[in-house]
């Protein structure tokens, strides 16, 4: 949680978009009175090309950064080629999913997530004010709004990770820094598409058209529906009609995990060793099979080439040979390799297909829930965006069109699908208004005590405290589960100390998916965490000590702040997750 405050005094926008897959950044000047936006998207590898770099990142033996992104890739290969070692990670983000503290290497050892992560926002961000400072001169840093994009399925200690990571990467200065700003990344696609259409489409997204964002990456697919209150000429505005929703293990590095598990039932235990512990070779491979996978689609009349050379003599052709004629007599003939030449493999379409099929029905499936809840609104689906660098698959275009497309649904992709996030992110730090409203994920409250009443009460919940009684562990919500919140609605509570002398207050946030929990020990309710706040001394009275809690759920995060009786902030309140 953040205090709650907002800071307009910006002169530049730098967005991250720190992916599963790929990472760039943004730069845009504060918007004038009048005019369309400047937005420039920058690899932070080779600041000449305007798409973004591979996420991997380079640490030596010491644990110290040596590179990021394409040089990590080149570096490493040359370590191991001078019989050196060194830490390259890649897909670290996927650890963040499940808050593991560490994550792994290549190469199979650890280091904290917590580094990996603020290393990586540190190169960005360095680029970033490097590139701005070679177009503007001197760059005031306390003049500079940051977005950083994330997932919009990630829940509030997600969020809470990457604003530490940011502290860590001297990106801000604490927590609660206003000049931090997160952006989901289906609704900064959201925004961007409107912004970037062609005008023949821009023209049709009128005024109550309702549209689908796909965002289809490398990691998660995140999905967000919205209804636009604005008219092609207007400033883009719009409010949630359907929380955003989709899978977090839907993405594209999901295809390379199915294809290695082929791999592993191809080679055998033995061999399938012999492949992992090969880093460059490993690495070589994928990167061929990332080829492959960007143009594969069933029916197009282009053969899937797999190189298997890179192994080296562990697999010779002759044992390529024998592999072939086994893994061919266990499976059905639409499955069939054929070996090409001394070291290639032909992957049958049905095959490749495979490696596809577990995220396109869930994905698929997913969108016809949300068409049916869309319709149960009384709404009608009139776009849906397919943006992400997963998007740029022919073969899931092809499928999404294939089951979804009519004459009253437009199946659309931006000219550059890969960089809408990131350009959005800047439109949104532009105009953190843009979107109206979102709809709650979760009930969220507070365990407080309240007055025992024996006609609603259970006894089991009755406490005595200085000869009164109380109920205890009450969820006294703020919002409930599927209200819709808007994105400056304030939510008050007045809070007092039970104990005279008390000089903290512990305020613990819980969260269900119900909209009707009693109380904090009912199934299904989870502690979030908890705010402590600094009340006074022990000698002030009870209503002196009296705390206003006031929170704002209606943003990409959860804000909070908390005033004394005479509305001052208290500046010594601190949110804890329980992850944190």
């Amino acid at each position: 949680m953040a205090i709650l405050q907002e800071d307009s005094s910006f002169t530049h926008i730098i967005a991250i978009d720190f992916g599963t897959g790929a990472s760039g950044y943004a730069i845009t000047p504060k918007l004038m009175e009048s005019g369309k936006p400047r937005i420039e998207v920058f690899n932070p590898c080779d600041d000449t090309d305007d798409q973004k770099t591979v996420t991997a990142i380079l640490f030596d033996d010491n644990f110290n950064f040596l590179a990021f992104g394409s040089q990590a890739l080149q570096q490493y290969a040359e370590i191991l080629d001078d019989e050196e070692t060194a830490l390259l990670f890649q897909t670290y983000k996927m650890h963040l999913l499940h808050l593991d503290s560490n994550a792994v290497s290549v190469d199979g050892r650890e280091m904290p997530l917590m580094t990996i992560i603020a290393e990586t926002l540190r190169f960005i961000s360095e680029k970033a004010l490097h590139k701005l400072s070679e177009q503007v001169g001197k760059v005031v840093k306390t003049k500079i709004k940051w977005v950083l994009t994330v997932p919009a399925l990630w829940s509030e200690e997600h969020k809470q990770f990457m604003r530490r990571a940011c502290v860590e990467a001297g990106i801000i200065d604490n927590l609660n820094d206003t000049n931090l700003l997160l952006c989901l990344e289906p609704e900064g696609a959201s925004i961007s598409v409107r912004e970037d259409a062609e005008e023949a489409v821009r023209q049709q997204m009128d005024s109550g058209s309702v549209g689908m964002v796909l965002d289809c990456g490398g990691g998660t697919v995140d999905i967000t529906i919205h209804k636009l209150l604005c008219e092609p000429h207007e400033k883009f505005l719009c409010e949630e009609l359907l929380p955003s929703s989709g899978g977090c293990e839907w993405g594209s590095k999901f295809v390379d995990l199915y294809f290695e598990e082929f791999l592993k039932e191809f080679f055998g235990e033995e061999l399938f060793e012999s492949y992992k512990r090969n880093a460059v070779g490993r690495l070589d491979i994928l990167k061929h099979f990332e080829m492959l996978k960007r143009k594969f689609c069933p029916g197009v009349d282009e053969r899937s080439r797999l190189q298997l050379s890179y192994i080296g003599e562990d697999l010779c052709t002759k044992k390529l040979t024998e592999l072939v004629k086994e893994y061919n007599s266990t499976h059905p003939s639409e499955f069939a390799l054929k070996q090409r030449g001394t070291s290639s493999l032909e992957l049958p379409s049905a095959l490749m297909g495979s490696f596809f099929q577990p995220l396109f029905e869930n994905i698929k499936s997913k969108v016809e829930q949300l068409l049916s809840q869309v319709e149960e609104k009384g709404e009608q689906l009139k776009f849906i965006f397919l943006v992400g660098g997963f998007s740029e698959s022919p073969y899931l275009k092809s499928e999404i069109k294939k089951r979804f497309e009519n004459k009253d649904l437009q199946i659309l992709m931006p000219r550059r699908p890969q960089v809408s996030v990131v350009r959005g992110a800047c439109l949104f730090g532009l105009d953190p208004h843009s979107i109206s409203s979102r709809i709650a994920k979760k009930t969220y409250g507070i365990n407080t005590l309240t007055t025992f009443d024996p006609e609603k009460h259970p006894e089991t919940k009755r406490v005595t405290i200085e000869g009164e009684d109380f109920c205890e562990d009450v969820f006294d919500a703020f919002v409930k589960s599927g209200d819709s919140i808007g994105a400056d609605e304030m939510h008050h509570k007045t809070y007092c100390p039970v104990r005279s002398r008390q000089t903290v207050m512990r305020i613990i946030f819980y969260c269900s998916d119900s909209r009707d929990a009693d109380f904090v020990d009912e199934e299904g309710v989870e502690q979030l965490g908890e705010l402590t706040i600094d009340i006074g001394r022990p000698f002030q009275s009870v209503e002196d000590k009296t705390v206003k809690v006031t929170l704002r759920f209606g943003h990409t995060h959860i804000y909070a702040c908390a005033t004394n009786r005479d509305g001052t902030e208290i500046r010594n309140c601190e949110f804890k997750f329980d992850h944190s």
